[in-house]
This record gives structure tokens, C-alpha cells and sequence, in this order.
């Protein structure tokens, strides 16, 4: 089923104007590095929470933590009824429900882990996630700022499938005010957060937040309820203190903890 392409929102970013680069250094394709976080509670419900980006090639990946949260309670009401809305390389879109989720204390971010990997049907093959690049550099206030995300989406009834999700993820743009360290604006946030001017629409929530290299300085957290030229951003540097057992899986021993920092001195996640 083809389908018309949805007007774009506010706040939208001109065509060609930025980029995403990836932890190979290429230019990519926003969806194959990006997915959205739904709820799919049954084949007729269905609903955006939020959007979420890759660090991890087999699937590990950052978000908001008030996603993450939300999420969870879902997941403890209903496993696999919350999941990635991933594009694959040839157009496809699936679902791949969430396992885990660890969740920084304090900064509005989180790193979760789908439960199973996404597997080509025609090949049996693995797909390996595009990679985004974190950098612990902050640009500069006045620096121009894009975050790309999935707040455009539409739901449809389908007879077959019941209901399906028509997503058209992009680019939006704007200036980064201000980095607060201390006492600021947001009431939801501890600092230290920036504000930026972007138009932070729903779902927008955990998606990544690039300088004009296309690298990842930050998350996309909130803004306020109406406001078209108020968005908070968490650093992306919070994602390396979430410490995350050594080695991820559900025997329920005890593992030696981790944090995303020295995954990243591994070589395991891309942080410069």
C-alpha cells in the first residue's frame, strides 16, 4: 500500500540542509540510524511514545528516561506490547518489541535493549543497526541545532493487518540558547540541561540532537505545552554514566556492572 506523504510540521528543516553521520563516518539514512518507540497492545491500538537512536549495532540504544519510564510500566503490564518501529534497508517497516531499559538516576536519558535482533526473512541474516556518534562537546550558544525525529505519523486502519503506523520522520532545526548548569527554567529537568529554540513537537521525546557535523551532543527531552520556540536537551554525556551489567541477559545471575563509558573505551559504543 503506497501512501501520500503527510504536510510537514512546523518547525520543519529545509531539505538538504543537514546531516547525520554515522559512527563509520557515512552519511545516513535518518531511518535506518533512528526508529520510533510505539505501543501495541493488540493489532488495533496503537500509539506513539517517543523516538529513540542506535549506539549499539546489534540493537542497544538511547532514549528520554520519561519514555523509558512510560514504557516500562506498559512492559510490567504487558511484555511485548511496547517495541521499536523500525525501517528496514529495503522500505519495510517492523516491529521489534523492548526488553530492558536502564534508566539514569537524575538525567532525562536511558539506554534500552530490544528483545530479540531484527532478522532478514529471505535471508535468515541479522540486520545490523547504523550507529550514531556521540561527541562530549557542547557547541557553542548561538550554534545552529537539529534533532530528527518521528512527531509525524498517522494511524491507519487496515483490514488485514488491523491497525498500521504511516511514519515520516525528519530533521527540525533551531539555535541552542543556552547550556544551564545550575537553577533553570524547565521545573521537569535537573540541570544540567540546554535550552534551544527548536520546535519540539510529541514524539519527539529521546530522539538525537546533532551539531552541524552531525554528530549526537544531545538528547531531545521536553518542552512546554504549546510553546513552539522552547526545547530542553539533555547532554548526550549523561548516556555514559547509565552503568548496565557487563553482560545483558534474563538468567538472573549476577553480573558485574558497567557503564556506557567504558563500553565506549571498549570500542562498543562511539563516544569522541
Amino acid at each position: 500500500m503506497k501512501l501520500a506523504p503527510l504536510p510537514p510540521l512546523p518547525g520543519t528543516a529545509p531539505r538538504g540542509t543537514w546531516r547525520m553521520g554515522t559512527a563509520d563516518r557515512d552519511e545516513a539514512d535518518g531511518r535506518l540510524a533512528t526508529f520510533a518507540i510505539v505501543t501495541r497492545p493488540n493489532p488495533t491500538s496503537l500509539r506513539l511514545l517517543g523516538t529513540g537512536f542506535y549506539l549499539q549495532p546489534k540493537g542497544g540504544f538511547a532514549t528520554a528516561a520519561h519514555v523509558a519510564l512510560e514504557a516500562q510500566e506498559l512492559i510490567s503490564a504487558q511484555p511485548h506490547s511496547v517495541g521499536i518501529s523500525h525501517t528496514l534497508p529495503d522500505g519495510r517497516t517492523k516491529f521489534l518489541p523492548i526488553w530492558k531499559f536502564f534508566i539514569h538516576p537524575t538525567a532525562d536519558v536511558a539506554f534500552g535493549v530490544p528483545r530479540f535482533e531484527f532478522v532478514d526473512d529471505k535471508t535468515g541474516e541479522a540486520y545490523r543497526a547504523k550507529v550514531l556518534a556521540l561527541t562530549r562537546t557542547s557547541p557553542d550558544p548561538g550554534a545552529k541545532i537539529s534533532t530528527w525525529s518521528y512527531p509525524l505519523h498517522r494511524v491507519l486502519e487496515d483490514e488485514a493487518k488491523g491497525q498500521v503506523l504511516q511514519l515520516q520522520p525528519d530533521f527540525y532545526d533551531g539555535t541552542l540558547l543556552e547550556f544551564i548548569a545550575e537553577r533553570g527554567p524547565s521545573v521537569k529537568l535537573k540541570p544540567p540541561y540546554y535550552l534551544t529554540d527548536i520546535h519540539l513537537h510529541g514524539g519527539s521525546s529521546g530522539g538525537p540532537v546533532f551539531n552541524f557535523d552531525g554528530e549526537v551532543f544531545g538528547v531531545a527531552s521536553c518542552s512546554y505545552d504549546g510553546a513552539e520556540d522552547i526545547a530542553f536537551v539533555t547532554p548526550a554525556s549523561a548516556l555514559l554514566e547509565i552503568p548496565v551489567p557487563e553482560i545483558i541477559n534474563d538468567d538472573g545471575g549476577e553480573r558485574r556492572s558497567v557503564t556506557l563509558a567504558e563500553l565506549a573505551a571498549r570500542g562498543q559504543i562511539i563516544a569522541r
